[in-house]
């Protein structure tokens, strides 16, 4: 009973996790990305602009400039990626639902909005009067070895404006600046960019159109959506959810240890009995059949049990907490999923029976 409201109780646990990170990849990743398949940017021309604007479902879509750039603030440096965006980004991703200081870049500067793990580590804040710049560079493309260093890198200077906060890896990395501003940085021509980032009407027609661009535009572009985007991201929680699984089904095993002990007690305190009843007429079969019955009843009801007091202890959690995330407000996020209640399910059955019929081969010696 314990460990089976234990099992229900961290699938639980995990399908929150789950459905926590996957949401904060809706603040980061588009429903829809569409990347160049040769080289890093291409020209986003009328064909391709009235191509989208003509897809069914997509209620929006934005132009990006994406490259790496190198920091240097203050004699700190570090690397991190520059994200130049139009004014219909924010339309495609509520980024800006996420700046908790300051405020968004506005069109036609060189502001920049900051993650704030970033700005921790190379040790910026903001300051209301006091107008900070960091100089960011990127080397220009080329062959041959450098002669001049100098030489070697596009630069520009930025006003950091806002800071914004998501998942720690994605603040460490990003900075989001005007898109015009980040097309100067990167030597870009006007309509040349790195990606189009596309949002869909409703989660459900995300792979219809896709599957639409992609007989459009499929020879000459990449067309990903958000799961295709972080196949790491979903293949590490599919993994964490499938380790959960087998180690309580381990546990579930050792358990039943002690339903297997259980019955073999019975077994032999009854074992007069089961004389009296063969001499009365029952056959063996019979006999091992009451014993199957007994302990398959014990292993059923009380993982039953477990389950249904597991589900209520995660019911309570989602309508009135009582566990929080260490050093945070936020509610430990649990969700109730009929398919975590089948797995177990189907796990107290198929080793409850089995390891009643180990059990009852006990008779066995009995019988001989």
């Amino acid at each position: 009973m314990v460990v089976s409201a234990a099992f229900i109780i961290v699938l639980s646990g995990f399908s929150g996790i789950r459905t926590f990170n996957l949401d904060l990849l809706k603040m980061t990743d588009p429903d829809i990305k569409m990347t160049a398949k040769k080289g890093k940017s291409f020209i986003f021309n009328d064909s391709i602009c009235q191509s989208l604007d003509q897809t069914k479902d997509i209620s929006a879509f934005a132009q990006v400039v994406e490259e790496k750039v190198f920091i240097n603030y203050n004699n700190k440096q570090k690397i991190a990626k520059i994200k130049g965006v139009d004014t219909n980004f924010y339309r495609v991703i509520p980024l800006d639902s996420t700046v908790f200081a300051g405020h968004l870049p506005q069109p036609g500067t060189k502001e920049l909005l900051m993650g704030l793990s970033l700005a921790n580590e190379i040790s910026f804040m903001l300051s209301g009067n006091n107008i900070q710049t960091i100089n960011l560079m990127v080397p220009k493309p080329g062959k041959g070895f450098i002669t001049d260093p100098r030489k070697a890198f596009y630069s520009e200077y930025f006003f950091p404006v806002g800071i914004y906060q998501t998942t720690s890896d994605h603040d460490n990395t990003y900075l989001y600046s005007d898109l015009q501003a980040a097309q100067k940085l990167l030597n870009y021509e006007p309509e040349q960019i790195s990606a189009v980032e596309i949002k869909v009407n409703h989660p459900e027609a995300i792979i219809e159109v896709q599957n639409e661009l992609k007989k459009k535009w499929g020879q000459d572009f990449d067309i990903l959506n958000r799961k295709e985007q972080n196949m790491l991201v979903y293949r590490m929680l599919n993994t964490e959810n499938l380790m959960v699984y087998f180690i309580f089904a381990l546990i579930l095993l050792l358990a039943l240890f002690n339903i297997i002990g259980t019955i073999m007690m019975i077994i032999i305190d009854k074992k007069e009995n089961i004389h009296t009843l063969s001499i009365l007429g029952l056959n063996f079969s019979e006999i091992k059949k009451i014993f199957m019955i007994q302990g398959f009843s014990m292993t059923v009801l009380s993982g039953i049990t477990g389950l249904i007091l597991g589900l209520i202890l995660v019911y309570i959690q989602r309508i009135s907490p009582f566990l929080y995330i260490p050093q945070t407000n936020m509610p430990y996020p649990v969700e109730i999923h009929w398919y975590n209640i089948f797995y177990v399910l189907i796990t107290i059955l198929v080793m409850g029976g089995f390891s009643t019929y180990i059990a009852v081969l006990s008779l066995n010696r009995i019988k001989n």
